[in-house]
């Protein structure tokens, strides 16, 4: 089994999300309107600001974007990804609106 199936087992509302070039051009450009607008608060973290500035736009030879970072020994931007998922979850609930989303980088 792998992580979301677990997951899922364990914890009914987790949902699997697949990364395609199509869902991280989606994240991340939502990502940066609301960076953009300052709708997120973001932790003052020196590896979460790096991992940010560290995803690149890349137009590949089929003419598809693609949104992703080199990977370094501390990792591959996964702070990045996991931050701009759960801003995108959160916009896309059903719930209230708020003005703003905070987020708290654990680990």
């Amino acid at each position: 089994m792998n992580l979301a199936e677990n997951l899922a087992r364990d914890f009914p509302q987790v949902v699997e999300e697949s990364f395609t070039n199509e869902a991280k051009e989606r994240w991340a450009t939502d990502f940066k309107i609301l960076l953009q607008r300052r709708d997120v608060t973001l932790p003052r973290q020196r590896e979460l600001v790096g991992q940010i500035h560290s995803i690149k736009r890349r137009v590949l030879p089929s003419g598809k974007v693609s949104f992703d970072a080199e990977r370094t020994n501390r990792g591959h931007a996964d702070k990045f990804w996991a931050v701009a998922l759960a801003c995108q979850k959160e916009r896309t609930t059903g719930g209230p609106r708020i003005g703003e989303i905070g987020v708290r980088v654990i680990g």
